[in-house]
């Protein structure tokens, strides 16, 4: 059940290769110019190689805590508890696992797979994919002067909408099965001259998934090692 929040938040794409027909395939420099000024500078982003958010959830009535660990190279780990529920997420570049409670952790196929595909570029991780086209393994298009989608190889397609007062996301959706499920960041703060949404407003349509995160802690270029992106049976 709650495997559908985030993704960290809210798993991973290497970020190897270029796409063909850039011309094409790229917004207007304008849009994605103006999101790399408002969160602190393209050189900025690219000093930064991982990301450590740590959270609170409030689902369905229910409180729980969230921690999340992301590359710039697209791998990732989540780790959520919400009442007597559990899980963790990783994704390694290639592979995506899930364990769920006690039971043992399994492969993720098909859907799941490509949902952990594009979790990797979800909420501020976004920027690792639509800022440097050099290093990325899929496609950016512009649909009007704020609205741009991201289209990682084998993943989920993200529509990424900018605040035209600010040029900082307002909101991200993407389809979810049949569901459209829409992300609205709000309450952005500043760590090391990098600026991250502090709030996440989840919603899927129906009422009873519907959550909001809040991040309590940031670390950037935390130390990480590799075996952070499996679960050991």
């Amino acid at each position: 059940m709650f495997a559908i929040l985030l993704l960290a938040s809210t798993v991973s794409l290497p970020l190897t290769g270029t796409s063909d027909n850039a011309a094409q395939n790229h917004p207007s420099p304008g849009a994605i110019e103006r999101w790399a000024e408002a969160v602190g500078g393209r050189a900025r982003v690219a000093t930064i190689n991982a990301i450590y958010r740590e959270g609170t959830i409030d689902f369905g009535g229910m409180q729980g805590t969230i921690k999340v660990w992301h590359t710039a190279d697209g791998k990732y780990r989540k780790e959520e508890k919400v009442a007597t529920y559990s899980s963790i997420e990783t994704f390694d570049g290639h592979n995506a696992m899930l364990q769920q409670g006690d039971a043992p952790p399994h492969a993720m196929t098909g859907v799941e797979l490509q949902r952990a595909r594009s979790s990797a570029f979800a909420n501020t991780n976004a920027v690792f994919f639509a800022f440097f086209p050099e290093r990325r393994r899929g496609t950016v298009e512009s649909e009007g002067d704020d609205t741009l989608v991201l289209k990682p190889e084998g993943g989920i397609d993200w529509h990424v909408t900018l605040d035209p007062q600010t040029s900082l996301p307002k909101t991200m959706t993407h389809q979810q099965n049949e569901r459209t499920v829409t992300v609205e960041l709000g309450d952005y703060e500043v760590v090391d001259g990098f600026k991250l949404e502090r709030e996440i407003h989840r919603s899927t349509g129906d009422p009873r998934f519907n959550a909001v995160i809040r991040f309590t802690k940031t670390v950037l270029n935390p130390s990480i090692d590799d075996s952070l992106f499996a679960i050991k049976p």
